[in-house]
Formats: structure tokens, C-alpha cells, sequence
């Protein structure tokens, strides 16, 4: 009875441990320099449930007010990107004190980005006590929905319209290296650096260093031009491209590396994004919902001040924890042999962490209802082979009835999102977490013996597709990626768990 008490109690402390280095020592304390004011933010004036691809949707006049109040906090200037339905922000803007870069939407809509430049040209004209310049098209080049001849025109029509008010187009930095001519029609050039979305991502260790590298690199291009960074900024949540990590410390990291190095140059700057746009995720994958200062919720951040951690919520993190060590601990009751307490109570404790780690992932990555669904299905079958290994370690007894099928599950499940990540990676993210009991748990149950699992659908050429597709993934995400890397060998695990249950019936048989 000691030695279940004890080691459960030191499966809790470690728990506990866990997240508190998580939670409260890994932080990114606040330097004495902290920021004021930003110059520019981008701003969406969209609710935590709204989206712009709602066509019911309209302005909330109220919401405008509050969110342009609050960001009057933190920043002098609001850039947005559409006029139509926009009207009433010019106004709020002023009263709010603030200045704006408006946006006339273009795209492959002919109609639509007429009236958007229309609009934006009136409301330009009436505002211009306010208005530092006008942007006509967000990364239309790069979306592929105009050319350059017809942005040429667009941002000549809105220049002979506005008189003295000045005139640019925003896009990456590539997209304007690739269309040169496009630097003596605007007023002044307007770039987007950011490292994490590059074609070869910029972790943020080297991404202020690439900002000013690129920054640099355009100044000298452009003829003695104003030169504006119409948007940097890193994510806080989503997934790792190469050895680019959204976090929130990293965030906070580079918005502030940014600042401190950019400001005394002088250079004139926008950071994406004022507050966390959940619609985004729709085109971009989880991490588009989580640029923001503020979350959808209009909660602060801490991006610009104050001190930072990737685990606000540790205690109630390491609260679950603890509750799932309990509550599993129940199955030791009848156990006397040490070892046995011993081996259960790693894998208690190892599992408690991975399973509430997969809760906290799919917490900020699944929002849509299918999301929603395939995440509930991914945690009910590895609670369940969580419940099983430990209910074998404790009695040698395999309940194979259960274990094959939830195998079958897990197994398929993890085909399917391997597919998807080799293929169309770009926007998804590595679930390692729940999936890694599954081949600790396969390990354990059928040490070695894998003819027990009686996987008879081409095993070997399920291996080797199992095999390619973590190639491919490799191929794409490089070891730089560390969840990529963990996924990787989780595939290979189960490709020899499937190849060595094919070669055991095979002997089987003969």
C-alpha cells in the first residue's frame, strides 16, 4: 500500500512540476523599456462569430466603438482593408484619435472592386484630415486575381481622384520584386515581411534580422521613396513550419525585438494584427486565428508589456493532470508486485500529460463543428487505450475485444491525417501528442508480438505507405520542425508494428 501511495504522489508532484516550468519559470519577463504607443495596427472589425464570408453579416457600430477605444491605448494609427460597409470607422477613428491607412479590397470581381475603390475614394476625401495614405489591394498579385497592368490603372484612377492624398498597394515583399514597374506608380511602396510565412520560414530567433535584411534590400530599390511595412508580426498558436514556432512568448519576443530595433531608425511600420480573427482560419489553418494583440474575445495578450507564458492556465492543466493520475491510479487496488506499481505509474503519469497537452492543442485549433467532432474521437479512443494498457500492466490481462478494434481506430485515423499532412500540409496540424499513446500503448500490449493485432489488409504495403508519406512530410517540414520530426517517428513505429504483424501471420500460415 506504501509504494502505491508514494509513487502516486510522485507521479503528482511530477505533474505539478511539469506545468509550473511550463506555466510560471518558462516566461518571458518584461524589460524596464516597455513599449508605449505602436505606430499602426491592422484592424478588422469583426466579432469573435463574424466573418466577412458571411453575406448577412454588418457592421456592429457599437463594436467599432469599443474595439477603436481600446486600441487608442495602444496604437496612434488603424490600417483596414476594405471600404464597403466600413463607412462608419472613419468617424470612430477620429474620435478615438487616431489616423488611418484605408484599404480598398481588389479582386478578381470586377463590379466589386469598383465600388470598393469608389467608396474608399469618398471617404478618403472627406476624412482626409486623418488619412495617412490609401491602399489600394491586399496581395491581389499574390492571390493571382489581377495583373499588374490592371493594378496600375486601379492605383492611377484613385490617385487623379485624390489629389494630394497619397497612394500605394501592399503585397510580400516578393510579389513587388516581381513587378518592378509598380514602384513608380505609388506614392510610396508598402511590403509585408513576415518570417513565419515565408517560402522558407524564419524562426524567430533570426527574424528581426531578416526583417531589416529584406527591409533593406527594398529601401535600395526604390529610389529615395517612403518605404512602409504594411505588415509584420508572428502568431501565437498553430502550427511549427520548419523551426518557426507560433507560441505566445514568441510572439511577444518579436514584437518587441521589433519595436526596440526599428523604432530609433526612423522607419515607418504596421504590425498585423490588432485582435485574433478566428474567420481567418477558414483560409489559412488554425494559425490564422491568432495574430492579434487582443484575442477574439478582445482579452490583452500581453504581446507589447508585461510578463509572458505559453501556459496561462497551468493550474488547471496540471488540475486535470493530477485528476486523470487519481482516477487511473484506481486500477492498482489489487496489485502487489512492485514492478508492476512502478511501470503503471510512469505510464500514468506519461499519459495524463500527453492526453491533457491534446486537449490544450485542440482547445486552440479546433473550432469548426468537423473539428470539433474528429477531436472528440480522437480523445474517446486514446482515453480508452490510456484505460486498457494501464488496465494490462496492472492485471497481464489483454482485453483483446477492445484493444484490436481501438487499435483499428487509432490506426486509420493517423493514415488519414498522415495523408493529409504530406500532401496538404501548409494549414494542419501535427496531433502528436494523443497519437504517441497509441504506439507506446501498442508497444506495451503486445511486446512485440504484433500477430495478436491481426491487421490482414497488405500490411507490408501499408508500411511502405506508411513509410513514403513520412518521407514526403520530411521532405516538406525538414528536421527543423520538431513536431513534424515526432510525427515522423510515430509513423514508423506503426509501420513496424503493421510490417511485423504481416511477417508473423505470414510465418503463421506456413
Amino acid at each position: 500500500m506504501f509504494k502505491k501511495v508514494s509513487l502516486t504522489l510522485i507521479s503528482i508532484i511530477t505533474a505539478v512540476l511539469f506545468w509550473y516550468v511550463l506555466g510560471e519559470v518558462y516566461v518571458l519577463k518584461e524589460k524596464s523599456d516597455g513599449i508605449d504607443k505602436l505606430q499602426c495596427v491592422s484592424y478588422a472589425p469583426f466579432g469573435k462569430d463574424e466573418s466577412p464570408f458571411d453575406k448577412k453579416w454588418t457592421l456592429s457600430e457599437e463594436l467599432v466603438k469599443k474595439d477603436l477605444a481600446l486600441l487608442s491605448k495602444y496604437t496612434n494609427c488603424i490600417r483596414t482593408y476594405s471600404s464597403v460597409g466600413l463607412e462608419i470607422v472613419p468617424k470612430i477613428a477620429r474620435e478615438n484619435g487616431l489616423k488611418m491607412y484605408m484599404g480598398a479590397w481588389v479582386s478578381a470581381d470586377k463590379k466589386l472592386t469598383a465600388k470598393e475603390i469608389s467608396t474608399m475614394i469618398k471617404l478618403a476625401l472627406e476624412n482626409r484630415d486623418i488619412i495617412k495614405g490609401v491602399i489600394v489591394g491586399n496581395e491581389v498579385l499574390l492571390r493571382g486575381e489581377a495583373t499588374q497592368d490592371e493594378l496600375t490603372k486601379y492605383i492611377k484612377d484613385v490617385k487623379n481622384a485624390l489629389g494630394d492624398i497619397e497612394v500605394t498597394y501592399a503585397d510580400v515583399w516578393e510579389f513587388w520584386l516581381k513587378n518592378k514597374a509598380l514602384f513608380g506608380v505609388v506614392d510610396f511602396v508598402t511590403i509585408h515581411i513576415l518570417p513565419y510565412w515565408e517560402d522558407d520560414p524564419v524562426g524567430v530567433e533570426k527574424a528581426i534580422e531578416h526583417v531589416i535584411k529584406i527591409r533593406e534590400e527594398v529601401s535600395g530599390m526604390i529610389g529615395g521613396k517612403k518605404l512602409l511595412i504594411g505588415e509584420t508580426g508572428w502568431p501565437s498558436e498553430g502550427r511549427m513550419r520548419e523551426d518557426a514556432l507560433p507560441s505566445k512568448i514568441n510572439q511577444a519576443l518579436f514584437i518587441r525585438e521589433f519595436i526596440a530595433k526599428v523604432e530609433p531608425k526612423g522607419w515607418e511600420y504596421n504590425i498585423i494584427e490588432a485582435i485574433d480573427q478566428p474567420w481567418k482560419r477558414v483560409s489559412e489553418g488554425a494559425v490564422g486565428g491568432y495574430w492579434g494583440l487582443f484575442d477574439a474575445d478582445r482579452g490583452d495578450k500581453f504581446v507589447l508589456k508585461g510578463d509572458m507564458s505559453n501556459f496561462f492556465n497551468y493550474k488547471q492543466l496540471s488540475f486535470g493532470t493530477i485528476l486523470l493520475i487519481l482516477g487511473f491510479s484506481l486500477l492498482l487496488k489489487n496489485v502487489q508486485d512492485n514492478k508492476k506499481i512502478a511501470l503503471f505509474s510512469v505510464i500514468n503519469t506519461l499519459f495524463a500529460l500527453l492526453f491533457i497537452l491534446q486537449i490544450e492543442q485542440f482547445s486552440t485549433v479546433s473550432k469548426s463543428p468537423i473539428e470539433h467532432i474528429l477531436s472528440v474521437f480522437i480523445l474517446s479512443v486514446h482515453l480508452c487505450i490510456y484505460y486498457f494498457t494501464l488496465s494490462f500492466i496492472a492485471t497481464d490481462k489483454r482485453e483483446d475485444k477492445f484493444v484490436t478494434p481501438l487499435f483499428y481506430l487509432s490506426f486509420v485515423t493517423f493514415i488519414f491525417l498522415s495523408a493529409a499532412l504530406a500532401f496538404d500540409g501548409r494549414y494542419r496540424d501535427f496531433k502528436i501528442y494523443a497519437f504517441a499513446i497509441s504506439v507506446i500503448s501498442y508497444l506495451l500490449l503486445f511486446r512485440g508480438k504484433f500477430e495478436g493485432l491481426g491487421y490482414r489488409f497488405y500490411p507490408k504495403t501499408t508500411a511502405t505507405f506508411i513509410v513514403m508519406l513520412a518521407v514526403v512530410t520530411f521532405i516538406n517540414e525538414t528536421y527543423l520542425n520538431i513536431y513534424s520530426d515526432i510525427w515522423i517517428a510515430i509513423s514508423l513505429v506503426f509501420a513496424v508494428i503493421i510490417y511485423k504483424n504481416g511477417a508473423a501471420r505470414k510465418k503463421e500460415c506456413s
